[in-house]
């Protein structure tokens, strides 16, 4: 498969530029075929008759390994979730933590960062700390703000692999080592990551690592994955609980918890239909190779960002270049509101894309479906709006 061909699948591209997988992707007609072709399959055969819940069991393991073959882990280190949100939960409240304990996390992260740790420092009497970012920021400056942050008291750091405000791609395997020298762990937000870079968990060295399959995966809603690193499985204790957290148990008082295995966060009906979803969308990025994939976004990307960089009155919110830019690139106009430019990027031209604040901009998420003309048209629309008082 090529990229011609991903388009050819998805309608979508069709009707209207969509730069918006930061958000949402939308699913090419493989994806669309397997979660409606399970659905039928369970109604006319019968949800709970024997081949069903044998085929059924099939496919959660078979999402279970396609997420792991994408992410460069075992399948035994992989949750399945309903999404990014669900994971991060999984360990920030799954922890042992103490009063006084830190968490440490950025002023760019999404609410599904933010809230976990403000709620955890709340309930726990731990100490929050909010590493400040910005889009200017090197490297070096990040690193120094981390290796700044992080004391012998900090336990988690709560981070985004790549910023979902402005596109700042962290230089992860440097800040988990940081954290890893003082006997932190490290919990990353891969909600703009997964589908949109290569990932290794074992060469990022990575503790944990949420991620969802909507997203630049271009699969179903309803449906992520978490990964945990084998030896911290045990350290991990699941908030919510069902069955498969009892090794084994009675009904007069007796259990023994599963405290080894990945299935203790998992609890009872997750949807197949959604995990065949999942299945044929990994497949399809596994087809076009994801170095190549990301080389595509970094083309894409990269000429959008020098276009609006020469526009009056518009100036770049995400990083203009180098190893920190990513296929999310933000901007401000100067007298206009973000979400208004992003009605009117809608209304006249049929571009879709999204309003972040903090900083405040409209934000482009470049996929590999997109294209060089849909580049320059995208340019050319903002240069239309930035004439318009």
């Amino acid at each position: 498969m090529d990229f011609g061909s991903l388009r050819e699948e998805m309608p979508t591209v069709s009707r209207m530029i969509y730069l918006n997988s930061g958000w949402s992707g939308p699913s090419p007609k493989r994806v669309i075929d397997a979660v409606t072709q399970r659905l039928v399959y369970e109604n006319e055969e019968g949800p709970t008759s024997r081949p069903v819940l044998d085929s059924r069991t099939a496919i959660k393991n078979g999402a279970r390994t396609a997420f792991a073959e994408l992410m460069g882990a075992s399948a035994e280190e992989i949750v399945l979730t309903d999404n990014t949100t669900d994971g991060i939960n999984i360990v920030v409240n799954g922890l042992p933590w103490e009063p006084g304990d830190e968490i440490i996390t950025t002023s760019l992260e999404h609410g599904s960062g933010l809230v976990p740790s403000y709620y955890v420092a709340r309930r726990k009497d731990a100490k929050l700390k909010i590493v400040e970012l910005t889009a200017e920021d090197d490297s070096a400056s990040i690193l120094s703000k981390f290796a700044s942050a992080i004391t012998p008291k900090t336990r988690l750091v709560l981070l985004s692999h790549i910023m979902f405000r402005n596109g700042l791609m962290l230089p992860l395997k440097e800040i988990q080592r940081l954290a890893h020298a003082s006997g932190a762990r490290v919990l990353v937000d891969g909600a703009q990551s997964m589908g949109h870079i290569p990932l290794d968990m074992v060469e990022m060295e990575c503790d944990y690592y949420a991620v969802p399959g909507h997203k630049w995966l271009l699969g179903p809603d309803g449906v992520g994955a978490l990964y945990i690193r084998k030896e911290l499985i045990e350290g991990v204790e699941p908030a919510k609980v069902g069955g498969a957290a009892a090794s084994s148990y009675d009904t007069i008082g007796n259990l023994v918890p599963n405290t080894q295995t990945v299935r203790k966060y998992e609890l009872t009906t997750q949807s197949a239909p959604l995990q065949a979803g999942a299945v044929a969308a990994i497949g399809l990025f596994q087809e076009l190779g994801m170095q190549n994939i990301w080389e595509r976004i970094q083309l894409l990307s990269g000429g959008l960002t020098r276009g609006l960089s020469d526009i009056p009155r518009v100036t770049l919110t995400s990083p203009a270049k180098g190893g920190l830019a990513s296929g999310l690139v933000s901007f401000a106009m100067q007298g206009r509101d973000p979400r208004e430019l992003t009605e009117a990027l809608w209304s006249k031209y049929r571009i879709v894309a999204r309003s972040v604040n903090e900083p405040a901009g409209v934000r482009f998420s470049v996929h590999c479906f997109n294209t060089e003309d849909e580049m320059e048209l995208t340019v050319r629309a903002v240069g239309e709006l930035a004439m318009v008082e």
